[in-house]
C-alpha cells in the first residue's frame, strides 16, 4: 500500500494547493492527514472541502482544530489564542461553514489500523493531541508499541526514525514548517517499508500580504513562514 502523509496546514492554502496537487501525482491507495486544519491563517472552509474531495482519506483531530471546537463554546478562550496565534480563529467562528464543523466535530483523537499495524495521532501515542516529540527527543517510550509505523504532526519538523523495528514518521508542515524549509508531506510504501519526504515550494508572497491587510499585530506569523 502507498500512503501520503501530511500534516499541520493551518489554514494556509497558498501552499496547501501545491502540497496537494503534487501528492496526487504519486497515485497514492490512501491519504492521511495528522491533523491541525485551523490556526494561524485564513482558508479552512476551502481546505476542508478539498479535503473532503480526497478518496481513502484518514484525519486525526489537531489541537487548534479542538481549540477551535472549545472556544466556539468559550469565547474567552477565542481572544486569549488570539494573542499568540493570532486572528484566524476569531474570524473562523463567524464565517466556518456547516461542512467544515461538521468535517472538525468528526475527527477522532487517533486512528489505527491493525491490519498494517499503523496508528496516527497528532501529538503522541501517550497525548494525542498536544505532545511534541521533535527529531531530538528519546524515543526509547515507543519500543514498547505494538504497531509497525507511529504517524505523528504537531512539530512542524520532518522526522524519520527508528525504534525496535517501529517507524516513526512525521511529514513535517505543508502549511507552515519549521525547520527551515520548504512544505513538506511523506509517502510510505508499506510493502517495502520505505519512507520518502517531499518538499514543495510555493509563493509566499500572496499569503504575507494577506496577513498585513488583515492587521495582524503578531509578527511571528510572518517570520516563521520566512525561516
Amino acid at each position: 500500500m502507498k500512503i501520503g502523509i501530511f500534516s499541520d496546514i493551518h489554514g494556509n492554502l497558498y501552499a496547501f494547493e501545491k502540497v496537494l496537487e503534487r501528492l496526487k501525482k504519486e497515485k497514492l491507495d490512501r491519504y492521511i492527514f495528522c491533523g491541525d486544519l485551523c490556526g494561524y491563517y485564513y482558508h479552512q472552509n476551502v481546505i476542508a472541502e478539498m479535503l473532503e474531495s480526497l478518496e481513502n482519506l484518514v484525519s486525526v483531530m489537531g489541537n487548534h482544530d479542538k481549540l477551535f471546537l472549545d472556544a466556539l463554546e468559550d469565547e474567552a478562550r477565542l481572544y486569549s489564542y488570539s494573542e499568540r496565534y493570532g486572528n484566524s480563529l476569531r474570524e473562523l467562528r463567524t464565517t466556518v461553514s456547516p461542512r467544515t464543523l461538521f468535517f472538525l466535530r468528526s475527527l477522532p483523537e487517533h486512528y489505527v489500523d491493525p491490519e498494517i499495524d499503523l496508528a496516527v495521532f497528532h501529538g503522541s501515542p501517550w497525548n494525542p493531541l498536544c505532545e511534541y516529540i521533535y527529531p531530538t527527543d528519546p524515543i526509547e517510550r515507543f519500543n514498547a508499541l505494538p504497531y509497525r509505523y507511529v504517524i505523528l504532526g504537531h512539530t512542524h519538523y520532518a522526522m524519520l526514525r527508528r525504534a525496535n523495528g517501529i517507524q516513526i514518521i512525521n511529514p513535517g508542515s505543508c502549511g507552515q514548517p519549521r525547520d527551515a524549509n520548504l512544505p513538506s508531506f511523506s509517502v510510505l510504501d508499506t510493502e517495502s517499508g520505505e519512507v520518502r519526504f517531499e518538499r514543495i515550494p510555493y509563493d509566499l508572497r500572496p499569503l504575507i500580504a494577506e496577513i498585513k491587510s488583515r492587521n495582524e499585530t503578531n509578527p511571528y506569523l510572518v517570520q516563521v513562514l520566512q525561516r
